[in-house]
């Protein structure tokens, strides 16, 4: 009879049921003891019998709960109650591998993942003496922490595995099969020495294994029948479908170790799970690239017998072919289709298509926010994530379609598809973008770094691989990718304005570099084109990449793709001719939305639009924010009446004009001005005609920071062209012609934000290898103090200066309390709550926050959440071609 909640068994109190199977009904309960929540299963009457049944199973259990293992589901306490007997067990939160299955073939990276955790789990097991008897996919369970396996040894400790008529059904069969009623379920995962009823040893779990990992690289059961008998039949004397048939994309070796876990004879299987695991392990650190042996020759007579048979088969085909020739060939059609997202992503971005066209990687943040890289294989219907990747973004292929490189943590990392955890290559804060060349080389650029970086992809330390020209009056220069022969790659330099954006060819031989003239995005290589965004138009234009020159005029390829105000173009090509882009165009990109502090959207400012660096007015009612203007590549200040709705355009500047600062008093604005490659700051008044008037001009590149609550100080970020890296200075309004340095080092300082109560600055850094929060006394000299542990950007306070919020590598919003006080004191971080924004900006602030810390507007992805597809085509020269 089931147990209702409120149910108690000795100190443990029933909540609800989990499940039920050949061992029992599974419920959760609260250890009210301990506190903590647990596993109980209640076990069948008839399991208890007799107590030499109940002392068995007892002393079976005491020795199952002193396995200590990872993977290992744990078995705190066996208990009688009543006529009631029950298990007490780790409570395991995630699905069974047989939920997981039904959605189909797993990953090769996953399966030996959870492979080679589930033999570490059987060979910590068989070493102390204990054999499962029931492995199955559906009692293994797949968790945030890890594979556990479940109901370890207690089929031996039951009796069950002698009365195969009172098994359940796996939850992996379509339907259960009969036979005069009995209901047959593990039949499916028995080794042939348990069906004959041989005592079945630690083999009989490698035979297990063998089928649960056949299954997760299939999709499909080893062995089928549809009935008892002949499912038992095909065990003992049929072999499955070999794996390079079924699945050929997965490595030959792990075929091959399936069918030696799934020998008939026990002494001719492998022999040991630490085995299986050593094998596992040699997959995933590159052994699986081995090819599949040649074939070896055998008698004389039989090579003349093939000799002849290959003679008269090529006469035959050759025969063929000329017939052929003759015939005219049927036009070809073009294919063009759509992937859709994974259903738990909420947001995707960049999708990047292998150089062999069979797989799509790309950024995407989970239902929970999390960052990750994605992976689908082109002939599939389900995109995975990639383990270990989570908070990263920009991923980029290796030439062999092997490897994927991403930038996470302040590194730059790459980790192999057939699996394995992501291997640091370099060092790299402000890494943003990469590009693989075919002689091993990596060029990769950062946010705030001036030239594009090259290191071995084995690892090492980067160097410059381009140099800004300043006497052109470049900034820094981006977007790195390679042409075939591996030594020339694009770039783009940016100056400003749009004619300050120039594609460029370099080398990584030298520092001479080719101008190809005004970049309209990002640009890739591709059958003999480069393709790029200008105006929403995906154009591919013939280029010569010997000559390293155009050919030809550039024709659309595609319309409405999506790119932003630095020329971050969604699209990507193959060698083999597959494109893939995402629309979006160059229109609405962002939304202005507010949120409350558990992270629920409770509103919108405006329309969608392409918006930038808001600045919340003093007293709460008024937006400054950056508009950008994608059709003249500048932006203005607008300001929004946010009781109406209502915005209005603040700036008219000529020039690019962005990051607003209220004064204390909200009666005036501080922004940047773009000058060439410079930008001034500049001050106007907010009320009636305001006229713009220059505050501070200098060759330098600047973007204004905060406002002293007093109105005596402003701080801002400076670059210098000779200098590589931004620094924060203050500037007294009663001095306006002397700037101060208030965090000047070898190292990145930006973002500087003025507490409202007067007397702290919090600013990042990127001193310790990764941007970090910062605070120290302002204007100083004083104390600094590091309040993020594990990196950060976009600080905020809030109005009363008791809290101080930034975003988190992952996109999270994190809270950190302030105790007044000398020195004053800080909390650890707190999250909030996950954000719609991807990795923080180490220059720009994309939030802001009422003074009661209670509302947050962001400049979130426009869509109201909906995430777009991505479009393929097939053969894209040739389609254009064929029109």
């Amino acid at each position: 009879m089931p147990l209702s909640p409120g149910t108690r068994l000795g100190a443990y109190e029933i909540v609800g049921p989990l499940g039920a199977g050949g061992m029992g009904e599974v419920y959760r309960a609260r250890d009210t003891r301990l506190g903590r929540e647990v596993a109980v299963k209640v076990l069948p009457q008839h399991l208890a019998a007799t107590p030499e049944i109940r002392a068995r199973f007892e002393r079976e259990a005491h020795t199952i709960s002193s396995l200590n293992h990872p993977n290992i589901c744990t078995l705190h306490d066996v208990g009688h109650e009543g006529d009631i007997d029950y298990i007490v067990m780790e409570l395991v939160e995630g699905e069974t591998l047989a939920d997981r299955i039904a959605r189909g073939p797993l990953p090769t990276f996953e399966v030996l993942r959870i492979g080679t955790q589930i033999a570490d789990a059987l060979d910590k097991a068989h070493r102390a003496g204990i054999v499962h008897r029931d492995l199955k996919p559906g009692n293994i369970m797949l968790a945030k922490s890890g594979t556990k396996l479940l109901d370890f040894g207690l089929a031996r400790a039951t009796g069950l595995e002698a009365a195969p008529a009172g098994q359940t059904n796996s939850p992996t069969l379509g339907r259960p099969l009969t036979a005069e009623g009995t209901i047959v379920g593990t039949f499916l995962y028995m080794a042939p020495e348990q069906l004959e009823g041989k005592e079945a040893d630690a083999r009989a779990d490698i035979w297990a294994l063998g089928c649960v990992l056949y299954e997760m690289i299939t999709g499909m059961r080893p062995f089928q029948g549809k009935s008892q008998a002949s499912l038992i039949s095909s065990i003992m004397s049929a072999d499955p479908a070999p794996i390079a048939q079924v699945s050929p994309l997965n490595p030959p070796a792990l075929g091959r170790l399936v069918k030696a876990c799934l020998e008939k004879e026990p002494e001719e299987r492998i022999q040991t799970a630490h085995d299986v695991k050593l094998q596992l392990q040699w997959i995933v650190e590159g052994g699986s690239q081995a090819g599949v042996a040649a074939p070896v020759a055998t008698r004389r007579r039989r090579r003349e017998q093939l000799a002849w048979i290959a003679a008269t088969t090529m006469t035959v085909i050759a025969a063929g072919l000329a017939v052929t020739k003759l015939m005219p060939k049927p036009p070809a059609k073009p294919v063009i289709f759509e992937l859709t997202p994974p259903h738990q992503a909420r947001s995707v971005d960049l999708p990047r298509i292998s150089p062999d066209g069979r797989r799509l990687a790309f950024n995407a943040a989970d239902s929970t926010g999390t960052v990750g890289i994605w992976v689908r294989q082109m002939n599939s219907l389900d995109a995975q994530r990639l383990p270990g990747t989570e908070g990263a973004t920009r991923p980029f292929w290796s030439p062999d379609s092997r490897f994927l490189a991403f930038f996470s943590g302040g590194k730059l990392r790459k980790i192999d598809l057939s699996g394995g955890p992501p291997i640091t290559i370099c060092d790299a804060p402000r890494g943003a973008d990469g590009t693989w060349g075919p002689r091993g080389v990596i060029l990769f650029d950062g946010t705030t770094a001036d030239s594009v970086q090259s290191v071995s992809a084995s690892g090492g330390v980067p160097t410059g691989a381009t140099v800004v020209d300043r006497k052109s009056l470049e900034v820094y220069t981006a977007w790195p990718q390679f042409l075939p022969d591996g030594r020339h790659f694009l770039y783009i330099a940016y100056g400003s304005g749009p004619e300050g954006r120039m594609l460029k060819v370099g080398s990584i031989d030298s520092k001479e570099t080719k101008s190809l003239g005004p970049a309209g995005s990002r640009t890739e290589y591709a059958s003999g084109h480069l393709l790029y965004v200008r105006g929403g138009a995906l154009l591919a234009q013939p280029f010569d990449s010997g000559a390293l020159k155009f050919t030809g005029d550039p024709f659309p390829v595609a319309e409405n793709v999506e790119t932003d105000p630095v020329g971050s173009a969604r699209f990507s090509a193959s060698t083999d001719g597959t494109l893939v882009f995402r629309a979006g165009g160059t229109g609405a990109t962002d939304r202005l939305a507010w949120t409350n502090r558990r992270g629920e959207r409770t509103g919108t400012v405006g329309a969608p639009g392409t918006y930038s660096t808001p600045a919340l007015s003093p007293d709460g009612t008024q937006l400054a924010v950056e508009v950008y203007d994608l059709s003249r590549q500048a932006g203005d200040i607008w300001l929004w009446d946010l009781p109406r709705d209502l915005g209005s355009r603040f700036t008219f500047a000529d020039q690019d004009v962005d990051d607003p600062v209220w004064s204390p008093d909200g009666s005036r604005v501080l922004y940047s001005v773009a000058r060439g490659s410079f930008n001034d700051l500049h001050i106007k008044s907010v009320g009636g005609a305001g006229v713009d008037s220059l505050l501070f001009a200098s060759d330098q590149q600047k973007l204004a920071g905060s406002w002293s609550p007093d109105g005596q100080w402003i701080t801002y970020m400076m670059r210098s062209p000779s200098v590589p890296r931004f620094d924060i200075y203050g500037l007294s309004l009663g001095d306006s012609t002397r700037p101060v340095p208030l965090a000047a080092t070898p190292f990145n300082e930006a973002q500087a934000v003025i507490s409202p109560d007067g007397k702290w600055l919090a600013f990042v850094s990127d001193e310790s290898g990764q941007f970090e929060i910062y605070v120290r006394t302002f204007p100083g000299p004083g104390g600094k103090w590091r309040v993020s542990t594990a990196g950060g950007g976009e600080p905020t306070w809030r109005g009363d200066s008791r809290e101080l919020y930034y975003l988190s590598p992952d996109s999270k919003l994190m809270m950190v309390s302030v105790e007044p006080g000398t020195p004053p004191r800080f909390s650890l971080p707190q999250r909030l709550f996950d954000t719609p924004l991807g990795p923080p900006f180490p220059i720009r602030n994309r939030y802001v926050v009422t003074r009661d810390g209670q509302r947050f507007l962001f400049v979130a992805p426009a869509g109201e959440g909906k995430v777009g597809a991505t479009t393929v085509v097939l053969d894209w020269l040739g389609r254009l071609e064929k029109r």
